[in-house]
């Protein structure tokens, strides 16, 4: 697959463009990642998987916060974005991180190494997603803990919540088209969790809320960059309604409450 192919498969965009919003989402969702990381007991010098680094917020928060005399070994596919991540925690003085720049499929997962993999909104996304998760359990430790969010595709919509439907809608049939599952947290990986061989699982539901405007800046940014592109290319929407959908967003008065997903959280533990 060449460069610019593979540019196009990551949904939201992995160059440097995307950088800035990916840190507003990390606002947005962060709060619901430190409310249940702080249930996990996990011992200071732990050995740490962050499947899908991104821009490495999460492998960060982990390192500092979580495992300060551990390590966290975080990996994504995407080069641009692995580098914001090393040059992110080389800013921060934290120096117990190693970034790997790896295909979920193709990584080394290894044979209870971990005692903790996390993944945020990234299972969703692909097609084979149960398959990753048993490589998951198999890099596990025994007693390792699975802690993944996953999107549900369901929105709190209150107010004067039109402009934003059409996102809503566009980003289930984009997940969909390059064959993940827009509802995975919901309807499958508590089965694929279970099926892998975790146990004691629990599962818990938050919807993320933050200032309106934020919220609005990065729907914003994201239908008229990566999305638009990845959207037209489909024949999903044309590039008239999708002008008209970030125009009639920026011309609310914010006078609704909405949440971008709903976040599945699930929790197992390797028997």
């Amino acid at each position: 697959m060449d460069q610019d192919a593979d540019h196009r498969s990551y949904l939201l965009g992995d160059t440097e463009s995307a950088v800035y919003r990916y840190r507003l989402f990390n606002r947005v969702h962060e709060p619901a990642t430190r409310d249940r990381m702080a249930t996990l007991n996990i011992a200071p010098d732990a050995h740490v998987l962050e499947v899908g680094c991104g821009i490495g917020e999460t492998a960060c928060l982990f390192a500092t916060e979580l495992v300060p005399a551990g390590h966290v070994v975080a990996f994504d596919r995407a080069p641009e974005l692995v580098e914001t991540a090393r040059q992110t925690a080389l800013e921060r003085g934290i120096d117990n991180i190693t970034f790997v720049c790896s295909d979920a499929a193709e990584f080394d997962f290894g044979s209870e190494r971990f005692d903790l993999a996390h993944t945020r909104f990234v299972l969703s996304y692909l097609n084979g997603a149960a398959e990753i998760v048993g490589k998951i359990f198999g890099a596990m430790k025994k007693g390792g803990l699975f802690f993944g969010e996953e999107i549900v595709q369901s929105y709190v919509l209150v107010g004067e919540t039109a402009a934003y439907e059409p996102f809503c809608k566009w980003f289930g049939q984009l997940i969909e088209a390059g064959g993940g599952q827009a509802d995975y947290g919901l309807r499958q990986l508590p089965a694929d969790v279970l099926a892998s061989g975790f146990t004691d699982m629990r599962a818990t539901a938050q919807w993320p809320l933050e200032d309106q405007s934020l919220i609005v800046e990065m729907v914003g940014l994201a239908l008229a960059s990566e999305m638009k592109h990845n959207l037209t290319r489909l024949g999903i929407a044309s590039e008239a309604e999708i002008d008209a959908a970030v125009a009639a967003l920026n011309a609310t008065h914010r006078n609704f409450t909405v949440s971008p997903a709903m976040v599945a959280q699930i929790i197992g533990r390797k028997p």
